[in-house]
């Protein structure tokens, strides 16, 4: 499963490295207030995540904000928003912050957002914690500073009471993970990313992909409270 991610200084940079389109005041809005909290993402907090966004969906949000409202030829464009991390549990206890690739598409209460709502989660890195409770990050091969470091996570969104909720979607580990933990977030190339938002995704062959392998530190029990 994934709990616990992080987003780094590079974080947007990187992102707009793949994706230009993105605006740049976008990224301050939705990347600075977490980068001056330590960067790490927690269950139940509001974090970046990247959408494609209709034009329908873009005209509605514009009549809710008073403003003018979009031709209906408007083509779509990638988004930024900031959504809460986690649909309400049944009965309202709890939260799921992850859902199995194995079987999104079979589960009612996923299936239809799998299917039109998809998103990516950007980010540095994610933890895990081994069945000793020892805490690792893992983070893309790359530059020893962790700049410009992006991992792309594969999610979902949907609205529950007025509220846009993700949730990261899980497989199972590849070689950099196996021994810590049996799962891990679906990761997706710069390429793969681009696709899963497309409407017209292959989504059951992105579903089954394995993960690239990632380098895996070990943190110290000191490291989860500072």
């Amino acid at each position: 499963m994934c709990s616990r991610y992080l987003i780094g200084d590079g974080t947007f940079e990187a992102l707009k490295e793949g994706f230009f389109e993105i605006l740049d005041e976008e990224g301050e809005d939705f990347f600075l207030p977490f980068l001056s909290l330590r960067g790490d993402i927690r269950p139940s907090m509001a974090a970046p995540v990247l959408l494609r966004e209709t034009s329908g969906e873009r005209e509605m949000a514009e009549r809710a904000d008073g403003r003018k409202e979009q031709d209906a030829g408007t083509p779509d464009r990638l988004r930024m928003k900031k959504y809460i991390w986690g649909f309400p549990g049944v009965e309202g206890k709890g939260l799921i912050i992850n859902a199995r690739c194995e079987t999104a598409l079979d589960k009612k209460l996923f299936a239809e957002s799998v299917q039109k709502r998809r998103c990516l989660i950007p980010a540095a890195g994610f933890y895990e914690w081994s069945e000793r409770k020892d805490p690792y990050f893992f983070a893309p091969k790359g530059p020893e500073d962790g700049k410009g470091r992006l991992l792309l996570m594969a999610g979902f969104y949907r609205k529950w009471e007025g509220q846009e909720r993700f949730v990261i979607l899980t497989t199972q580990a590849n070689a950099s993970v196996q021994g810590v933990h049996p799962r891990m977030p679906l990761l997706l190339s710069m390429e793969e990313a681009r696709e899963w938002l497309r409407e017209d995704c292959e989504v059951s062959r992105l579903l089954a992909k394995t993960p690239e392998e990632l380098m895996r530190e070990p943190l110290g029990q000191l490291s989860l409270f500072l």
